[in-house]
């Protein structure tokens, strides 16, 4: 399903932040795709999608693909014949390398996640992070796996976007740019932005969690994507059954890692005990960090259920562990203060987190 491009009102006011952002904090759409046109060399680069703007999607792979594990079937129907291996052998020592895909910038103005994509990349080409420091560990681990990144998901909201980064802004203000607004001014703020999709009508500006057509791709129509970008996240899924997938977000709290509905009691498990892992190394940094997912039943009687997003669609794609990451954006006015280097350090601990948990320990 295709949505005509509408033509959208800028912002009326870009407000002063009182924190600049750091030289290599460089989250722009435009310098995003420079960065990418020419810093890939010990990976590949490739356009995955486009976006209703015209604006290209990059995906960037590191290691190879080990076709020869996919089995005959998809993901449900290998399930359906009591078979994972059906659809992928993901048994003890099946792969060589295992599969990492993180996807930052479904909604544009969470740039954090674009930055640690960035990192991830230069860290692995040259063993630095984008503030220039050592990482060798972490460059170690990414190595052995196949690694796949997409730094901006949604160039179309990211290119709506006047800011460069939270820190030092308010939340009010992401809410703004982030979920937009009426012809009259006022905001439809979270999750009301929600309540209208694809996002048409009412709109003074067009917030950045939607692509140029209006299509949110957490919320999608999984049985008819109205994005391509859903439909290539959902193929390379199917495609490569990834370990793990990341979904990178923001929000106005400390680093959390968000439960995912519709999924087995055993995958919550999984999750939660990712979260702790990952939350104790937090703690050794002296981080700040939210509380592990609880694992429960999904939309008990008598409440509203929780949504089918592309985090829990992601398993049903094939994903063996998915998960949404929320970093904090670093606001003025948040309960727990995070500058541009701590937003940096959380990823890195993530990604660590992530390798850590699916190499093998001898």
């Amino acid at each position: 399903m295709s949505l005509p491009i509408e033509d959208h009102k800028p912002l009326d006011r870009v407000l002063p932040s009182e924190t600049p952002t750091p030289p290599w904090w460089t989250s722009r759409e435009d310098q995003i795709q420079h960065f990418l046109e020419t810093e890939i060399h010990a990976g590949t680069v490739r356009e995955w999608s486009v976006s209703p703007g015209g604006r290209p999607v990059k995906l960037v792979e590191y290691g190879q693909p080990e076709p020869e594990l996919r089995g005959q079937a998809n993901f449900n129907s290998a399930l359906g014949a009591g078979s994972p291996d059906a659809f992928f052998r993901r048994g003890a020592g099946a792969r060589k390398r295992p599969v990492l895909l993180l996807m930052a910038g479904a909604h544009g103005a969470e740039v954090e996640g674009m930055m640690g994509c960035l990192s991830a990349i230069r860290i692995i080409e040259s063993g630095l992070d984008l503030a220039g420091r050592e990482q060798a560990q972490l460059a170690a681990k990414l190595a052995r796996l196949r690694l796949l990144i997409v730094p901006l998901a949604n160039p179309d909201g990211r290119a709506r976007v006047p800011y460069d980064g939270w820190v030092g802004l308010t939340a009010e203000e992401m809410h703004r740019v982030g979920q937009g607004t009426r012809r009259d001014g006022s905001l439809y703020g979270w999750p009301g932005c929600k309540a209208v999709h694809p996002m048409r009508g009412d709109i003074g500006f067009l917030g950045s969690y939607f692509d140029d057509a209006g299509v949110n791709m957490m919320h999608d129509e999984w049985s008819a994507p109205m994005s391509n970008t859903t439909k290539a996240v959902l193929e390379t899924i199917r495609r490569e059954a990834p370990d793990i997938f990341i979904n990178l977000h923001s929000h106005e709290a400390p680093p959390s890692v968000l439960p995912v509905a519709y999924v087995p009691t055993a995958i919550k498990h999984d999750l939660a005990e990712f979260a702790g892992a990952l939350y104790t190394r937090f703690d050794d940094a002296g981080l700040a960090h939210g509380a592990v997912p609880p694992v429960r039943q999904d939309g008990p009687r008598g409440t509203t259920p929780p949504a089918l997003n592309l985090t829990s669609m992601a398993w049903h794609a094939g994903a063996a562990l998915s998960m949404t990451f929320e970093s904090p954006h670093g606001f003025r006015d948040a309960d727990v203060a995070f500058d541009y280097d701590q937003i940096l350090q959380i990823h890195h601990i993530l990604f660590e987190a992530a390798a850590h948990h699916l190499l093998p320990t001898t």
